[in-house]
């Protein structure tokens, strides 16, 4: 009989525990970017010696997507820069995460587009966080970091998430603390007649060098970098990007060799790496 008090007892404290853990990344006080510039300084700075570096989705090699205790570590390793991806709900809200349907991140088979924020503020991530909107990320880290942030949406051109978004940071005065980033020049277009003064990332997704090619060529020129998948920059597309005038970037570092083709062989400008401490390393070692 006293042998199961004390392993009921034992049980009781673990499960009392869980909630208090779950909790306790977003109840300590955010850190803050060391060192960190304008906005403006850092992509003005941005090039192959001074490559701008943006931690994608937070810190995704040890902590889930877009988790405030991916965030913390991004920032601890040196960013400058965290990344969310945006999805608009039912209801007009800002959910960050990587996929509309949430299975992969939360283990629940919902969908950010077709549900309202009733449902949606009751699922959590795989670290027991809960399923954060734009709104709790800019509360949490407020202007103690920059923010790159990509609107998403499903097929076709429509704009809502961009307009959303850049009344969001208005609302939240965060106008010099981000860069936004899309892959689609209508949203693009829509979000910088809203908000002229913020840097912008194209999202580019072809084929071909000559697609390319012609892409950057026709881009829009207050656009501020142009962004490829890492295997699909070639030295001719480099030196167009600069010649029309756009900072480069590629997508994703993963990898040493990742890291070393990105910085050393083809030196981008900038770059989204899911591992912010090698990546800081590198650049460092590499000077």
């Amino acid at each position: 009989m006293k042998k199961k008090l004390i392993t009921l007892l034992f049980l009781l404290t673990i499960l009392l525990g869980l909630p208090l853990s779950m909790n306790k990344v977003q109840a300590a006080a955010a850190p803050k970017a060391k060192h960190l510039t304008s906005v403006t300084q850092s992509v003005n700075h941005a090039a192959p010696d001074n490559p701008l570096i943006f931690s994608h989705r937070g810190s995704p090699y040890n902590n889930p997507d877009h988790s405030f205790s991916g965030y913390n570590q991004a920032i601890k390793d040196g960013t400058q820069y965290i990344e969310q991806d945006v999805w608009l709900s039912k209801d007009g809200k800002l959910y960050v995460s990587h996929d509309d349907n949430l299975k992969k991140s939360t283990g629940h088979n919902v969908t950010i587009s077709t549900s309202t924020s009733a449902k949606l503020n009751t699922v959590k991530l795989h670290n027991g966080e809960k399923l954060h909107q734009l709104k709790d990320v800019f509360k949490r880290y407020g202007k103690n970091v920059h923010y790159i942030i990509e609107t998403k949406k499903g097929a076709g051109d429509n704009t809502d998430t961009e307009k959303a978004l850049a009344k969001e940071v208005k609302s939240h005065k965060m106008t010099n603390n981000i860069i936004m980033q899309d892959s689609s020049i209508p949203g693009i277009e829509a979000f910088h007649k809203s908000l002229k003064n913020v840097p912008i990332l194209w999202l580019l997704d072809s084929v071909t060098e000559r697609q390319y090619t012609e892409e950057i060529t026709n881009a829009p020129r207050y656009i501020k970098f142009v962004s490829i998948r890492l295997e699909q920059w070639t030295p001719k597309l480099i030196k167009i990007s600069h010649k029309n005038g756009f900072k480069t970037n590629a997508w994703i570092l993963n990898t040493y060799n990742d890291n070393y083709t990105a910085l050393n062989t083809l030196k981008l400008d900038s770059v989204f790496t899911n591992n912010t401490k090698e990546t800081s390393k590198l650049i460092e070692d590499w000077k």
